[in-house]
């Protein structure tokens, strides 16, 4: 992926799988983080490839409508690697079977790291 015009990016670059995730209806977020970072987390961990995993609790959204829950974060050397280790078996049959026990609904993407020039002014604090 090639960085926007402009854009400096420093060392070798990861590709984030980022999962947006909502729980399932009627689960406690008590209950979804335990599952996730537990269970769903020791799956995810023997993914091929996966250079690192991070989870993130979400505080609130704009707009609320929103209402996800948590963002998950799989790192990879490339889209064409993170794609082929969710398809790597007997790992994408246990994520088909673990993912409906607390995922309500989930959007992902993929991002890259891209580093802008360095600011020229800084706001002053009020």
């Amino acid at each position: 992926m090639d960085a926007p015009k402009g854009a400096r990016s420093r060392g070798p670059l990861l590709i984030r799988r980022v999962s947006f995730i909502r729980r399932r209806a009627g689960m406690s977020r008590e209950a979804f983080f335990a599952h996730w970072t537990g269970r769903h987390a020791e799956i995810v961990r023997r993914v091929p490839g996966l250079r690192g995993l991070r989870f993130h609790s979400v505080e609130s959204c704009a707009p609320a409508s929103a209402a996800w829950d948590g963002v998950g974060e799989t790192w990879f050397d490339s889209v064409a690697d993170a794609l082929a280790a969710f398809e790597a078996e007997p790992l994408r049959a246990l994520l088909i079977e673990d993912r409906p026990l607390f995922i309500g609904e989930a959007q992902t993407c993929f991002v890259e790291d891209v580093v802008g020039p360095p600011a020229q002014h800084r706001i002053p604090s009020p």
